[in-house]
């Protein structure tokens, strides 16, 4: 139920789950989006005029500490679900079934799998936020 893998992290290996190791992923494509739409949409002189302003240009360590610091809360918040929701979570992003598949499983509509797997996304997702 609880698969490990490997990741790299800040420069270490380390062993997470791999609901955790997804998030990541997603989290990381996510930012590689809105920096390329940030690049396609202003100049390089632009940009660094843009970024010279802000008082939120992150600084490495800085960065690096709220990952972590996310990274931690996300763990708790698996940690503290019910056994139903690791479990789903577990189905969908470890064994990677499909919302049909799960819902044969467990004897209920795809939709009402999509809309749990909606409430513990945004429960994860508040978690970290």
């Amino acid at each position: 139920m609880n698969d490990n893998v490997v990741i790299v992290y800040n420069g270490e290996q380390v062993s997470v789950p791999k609901e955790v190791a997804d998030f990541l992923e997603q989290d990381r494509k996510r930012e590689q989006a809105q920096e390329k739409q940030v690049a396609r949409h202003l100049s390089k002189s632009e940009f660094e005029t843009v970024l010279s302003g802000l008082d939120c240009v992150r600084h490495p360590v800085e960065g690096a500490a709220l990952r972590n610091l996310r990274l931690e809360n996300l763990r708790g918040a698996i940690a503290e679900l019910d056994a139903q929701g690791q479990n789903l979570l577990s189905l969908r992003c470890s064994d990677a079934l499909t919302m049909d598949e799960i819902s044969q499983i467990y004897g209920i509509s795809r939709m009402a799998v999509s809309k749990r797997l909606k409430k513990l996304h945004k429960k994860l997702g508040s978690s970290v936020s």
